[in-house]
């Protein structure tokens, strides 16, 4: 028995020597060698939704939910634009009738003075006016010679843009983004279906006008702009922005800026605060530059 017992503890101090010849585990270069620094985690962000993608190469470089169906609120009025652009000239000259001037918001438009279309659409990109978009759609519908407020022909019009654009499950219920009711959004689509119309429209006049901040009528009419998109002072190298909040949608945002120069990169939330959706872009491109 004794002899059983001596046997037992030879064995086991014999591991136990082997176990301490054993080499020590290196750590490995990415946990612990400075010239290898981790990854950032992803950031955190309010929006029900994000993408963010590398126009040059395709790439994506940060998404959440990117595909789910959301309200798009007043970024509607890219699409309102691209198909207004089809149908109008840039400096083709639209008298403001009082329709135009009797939307839900407040107007700095006066009825018959002219603007061009280049004009109202800086307004309806920079300061979101809803009175220039409709300007835009009765300027286009008179011009085609259909009846008064044909607007049922407008938004088939969107479709077949969103459509051609890639983006054919994107959904109009009217041309300016506002809720329809409290249950109905006037326009819905994916961060997905954006970006695919924003990369196919990058050579759009649509982003050519967006440090404009001042604009003058045939009648010497002064118009100064009021920007909703809070970023123009925060981000380096901001090619375009449009902005767009309701009860329904939330915050959404959509840019697009240089990283580095030259190389376009969209980013758009949606579903995210007033606030939040700026927050939420510049947490996203800062993510991006770290990578």
């Amino acid at each position: 028995m004794q002899s059983l017992n001596l046997k037992a503890i030879v064995l086991i101090l014999a591991a136990l020597v082997i176990v301490l010849l054993l080499p020590a585990e290196q750590p490995s270069a990415s946990k612990n060698d400075p010239s290898q620094p981790s990854k950032p985690p992803s950031p955190q962000i309010e929006a029900k939704s994000a993408l963010a993608q590398d126009f040059l190469t395709g790439e994506i470089l940060f998404s959440k939910n990117s595909d789910a169906i959301l309200p798009l609120a007043s970024i509607t009025k890219i699409i309102t634009i691209l198909a207004v652009l089809d149908k109008l000239d840039l400096d083709e000259e639209v008298e403001i009738s009082s329709k135009a001037v009797l939307t839900t918001e407040p107007s700095s438009l006066r009825v018959g003075e002219h603007i061009k279309v280049r004009d109202l659409i800086t307004m309806a990109i920079v300061e979101s006016s809803n009175d220039a978009t409709y300007a835009l759609f009765e300027r286009a519908y008179k011009k085609s010679g259909l009846p008064d407020f044909a607007e049922a022909w407008f938004l088939d019009l969107m479709r077949q843009k969103a459509a051609a654009l890639g983006a054919p499950n994107t959904v109009f219920n009217n041309f300016i983004g506002l809720d329809v009711s409290e249950t109905l959004s006037g326009a819905y689509g994916s961060a997905a279906d954006l970006l695919k119309i924003t990369q196919a429209s990058l050579d759009s006049p649509i982003w050519q006008f967006g440090t404009v901040r001042e604009i003058i009528s045939k009648e010497r009419i002064r118009h100064a702009l009021k920007p909703t998109n809070q970023l123009d002072s925060d981000l380096n190298l901001l090619v375009g922005a449009k902005t767009g909040f309701t009860d329904l949608a939330g915050g959404n945002l959509l840019v697009i800026v240089e990283h580095p120069i030259g190389n376009p990169i969209g980013i758009v939330v949606l579903g995210s605060s007033e606030k939040g959706r700026f927050e939420d872009v510049k947490k996203i491109l800062e993510w991006i530059k770290n990578q």
